[in-house]
């Protein structure tokens, strides 16, 4: 009887145990699914991401490059401003003159990336007896254009910029980059505009005013023009400036000026809107903490929100400012500013403080010292700089995709 029992033990137990392996290997292939199919689920996302990292991402980035390039050709031109986007080829001259190695087409430059990957970027001239008639309906969808008598300016002055970005895989180097065998894996076509800066005061004076009835020249405060320069300049029929106290002087040839046709907008004085000059400026300052003390040297700095200026952040350094509220300079910063200063609201100048170059501002005026002198000083020479690093062609808008052609 005992071993009757001990045998239907037995049975169970391998019943059991067959039971457990059989979990165990359903398990095990439940698992392994799981696994696989997440492995390939990540290599076809890798493959995916690679692809559109390809595609769109490099491609990009290379029209991106040609943008650069050509706003730098522009700017290097020695006719300025620049009437015709031509790129030169000439391996004859001396020095080589090698600004494409497409002529025929604008600015073409071609690099390896890897392997037999390579990138490409094409900036188009305008070019309308194209003999070639696919290839000038193509150049007339996607040339450099001037586009100045569109909005009312000088030839030149305003360019739109397009530049088509390529990766391709090169497997004939005599090929096109577009031809079989070689094949394109992705295109990405971008434009700009680019714009001349005018760095152009309403007069030729150390102050330019639009209301000289607010504007207060007051003890040991200085305006100094120069022989070929005013004192102050200001709208005709707004008043008399107030020079009042020991030490204040306003001096210029004439020392005070005054236009029937004065104009200090910043339209007027920069040859660009408030919204365009943002898009060309070096910093846009939304938080009066953030503005650089020093201005890095050449650069174009926009204050959106009323600053004062004092010992622990004076006003130093070289470039534009532009301000488009008040601007308050206290006693004891030692400010000293070179460059061309615009306010668009009030500007109080406190001692010892001094601003070379020119200033405008549209709204009241104070500068003021007292055991020391606050100045305005004009300086040719200083502005003439400025339109020289910061006139020329700069990017006055963000860049836009444009429509592609696909292969």
């Amino acid at each position: 009887m005992e071993s009757q029992h001990a045998a239907a033990a037995g049975r169970e137990r391998v019943g059991e145990q067959g039971f457990a392996m059989i979990l165990a290997l359903l398990f095990t292939v439940i698992v392994v699914g799981i696994t696989v199919t997440g492995t390939l689920i990540l290599r076809s996302h890798q493959a995916k991401t690679k692809t559109s990292f390809v595609s769109r991402g490099q491609a990009s980035m290379f029209a991106k490059s040609g943008l650069i390039e050509a706003l730098g050709w522009m700017r290097k031109q020695a006719s300025q401003p620049v009437l015709n986007f031509v790129p030169i080829l000439d391996e004859v001259a001396v020095p080589e003159i090698l600004e494409t190695i497409e002529p025929e087409v604008g600015i073409v430059r071609e690099f390896q990336i890897n392997g037999p990957i390579w990138g490409r970027y094409e900036v188009w001239k305008d070019w309308s007896t194209d003999p070639n008639a696919t290839r000038l309906a193509w150049r007339n969808q996607f040339r450099c254009q001037d586009i100045s008598s569109y909005r009312n300016e000088p030839s030149g002055t305003i360019w739109k910029l397009c530049s088509v970005g390529y990766v391709f895989r090169r497997t004939s180097a005599t090929a096109a980059f577009d031809a079989a065998p070689n094949q394109v894996l992705g295109q990405e076509i971008i434009e700009v505009e680019v714009r001349r800066l005018a760095i152009q005061p309403p007069g030729q004076a150390a102050l330019s005013i639009s209301n000289a009835a607010t504007c207060q020249i007051l003890t040991k405060g200085k305006v100094l023009g120069g022989n070929t320069a005013a004192g102050i300049y200001y709208a005709t029929g707004t008043g008399n400036v107030t020079i009042s106290g020991t030490g204040a002087s306003v001096t210029g040839v004439p020392s005070l000026s005054a236009a029937a046709n004065y104009n200090g907008s910043i339209d007027a004085v920069f040859g660009v809107s408030i919204a365009e000059l943002r898009a060309m400026a070096n910093y846009v300052i939304t938080n009066a903490s953030q503005f650089p003390s020093p201005v890095p040297k050449d650069t174009i700095v926009i204050c959106d929100v009323p600053i004062t200026f004092d010992e622990n952040q004076p006003l130093k350094g070289t470039g534009v400012v532009v301000c488009t509220s008040s601007v308050t300079i206290n006693q004891a910063s030692y400010s000293a500013f070179n460059g061309l200063l615009y306010v668009a609201g009030s500007f109080t100048l406190r001692e010892p403080a001094e601003i070379t170059g020119a200033t405008v501002v549209v709204g009241s005026v104070l500068v003021q010292g007292s055991a020391d002198s606050s100045s305005l000083t004009f300086d040719d020479g200083i502005l003439n700089h400025l339109r020289t690093e910061l006139g020329s062609y700069r990017m006055s808008s963000a860049f836009i995709r444009s429509r592609a052609r696909h292969y």
